[in-house]
């Protein structure tokens, strides 16, 4: 096997060599992920991409290993409780699934010194994720966060400026399919929330991507994330902290123009039941930084962030653009795409 690739590495990903071709497998197995918060979704994150090939993982975390992080945290055991979220033992776990890939543990982010291919914030208030977010624009770094919430989460990428990527489209008039060059431009994080969409999208924004306006979901993650930064009490209840969320999702709505009833009514919703859900699965966060997850949301959400991160890294397909809201209990997954439509390149 020629450009690099050994024979260990040859004979462990050939069929990943055989599906997105090897100029794809060697930008991961160069390419160093560094994953800032190990909770329920990074664990199953990191499962995917480490097996899957790449160069080098970083996982960060000053926290310990409570007794909540055991249902969705595969890698932690119950002699783990109380220890550092990056003690040898977790690592060497991690380190099982693939011996070829290099894994660190550290407790402090350090983007400057480490400049990743990715980073993945799993943790983080609203004003920590833009900072992170415009950290990794100046070096090119691809970002993402997300979380887990209940039943649900939400996914948010940037993949840069100017990102480019193959996918393969039909040939019209033939069975045949060739790939084609895109350009994606994504935006960062604070622009994505300075959006308004009071009216239709401008010629060209969007274009053939709606903003589709009703997760309930999005709105409030945005809300709490408000809320948070608002610097109010913590919430002695779950209670307390729906009835503070409901009156900024509605003014959010407002500011940009949107209609309620096309957030929740339209979708058979009732506001304040699923602020009510959400506040529940959000308070553990929301009081002490708890990372714990549903193992099944962590699962699915974990999964497709990984495939869409491992899809960047080989520069393959069309990537998520940019929030995607995940609902288990119903089974949907809308992306709400914010930025300009890609662009064929000749």
């Amino acid at each position: 096997m020629s450009s690099g690739v050994t024979e260990d590495e040859a004979a462990l990903y050939d069929r990943q060599i055989r599906l997105w071709g090897l100029e794809a497998q060697n930008r991961m197995r160069s390419a160093h992920v560094v994953i800032h918060g190990l909770s329920g979704v990074a664990t199953e994150v990191v499962k995917n991409i480490v097996l899957s090939g790449i160069g080098q993982l970083t996982v960060v975390d000053d926290g310990d290993v409570r007794d909540e992080d055991l249902g969705a945290g595969f890698f932690f055991r119950e002699s783990d409780v109380g220890t550092s979220r990056v003690s040898d033992a977790i690592l060497q776990r991690i380190q099982l699934l693939n011996p070829l890939v290099q894994v660190h543990g550290r407790t402090a982010l350090d983007l400057d010194a480490w400049k990743p291919d990715v980073l993945v914030a799993c943790t983080g208030t609203r004003s920590e994720l833009e900072a992170l977010n415009r950290a990794c624009r100046t070096q090119n770094t691809m970002f993402y966060a997300t979380a887990a919430q209940g039943w649900g989460g939400f996914l948010f990428s940037d993949l840069g400026a100017s990102y480019t990527y193959v996918a393969e489209r039909a040939v019209p008039g033939s069975k045949e399919r060739k790939p084609v060059r895109y350009t994606q431009a994504f935006v960062p994080l604070d622009e994505s929330l300075r959006t308004s969409w009071s009216a239709e999208p401008a010629p060209g924004e969007h274009a053939g991507r709606p903003v589709r306006q009703q997760s309930p979901r999005l709105w409030a993650t945005w809300a709490l994330w408000e809320w948070q930064a608002r610097g109010a009490a913590q919430p002695a209840s779950a209670e307390a902290l729906a009835a503070a969320l409901e009156p900024i999702v509605l003014e959010l709505l407002a500011r940009k123009g949107v209609d309620a009833t096309r957030v929740f009514e339209r979708q058979r919703v009732d506001r304040a039941a699923f602020l009510a859900e959400f506040a529940r699965a959000t308070l553990a966060l929301v009081a002490h930084g708890s990372l714990a997850a549903l193992p099944t949301t962590s699962a699915v959400l974990g999964g497709l962030l990984a495939q869409d991160l491992l899809n960047a890294l080989g520069h393959r397909e069309e990537p998520m653009v940019n929030w995607m809201l995940l609902d288990t209990a119903t089974g949907q997954a809308p992306i709400h795409a914010i930025g300009t439509a890609p662009v064929v390149q000749a």
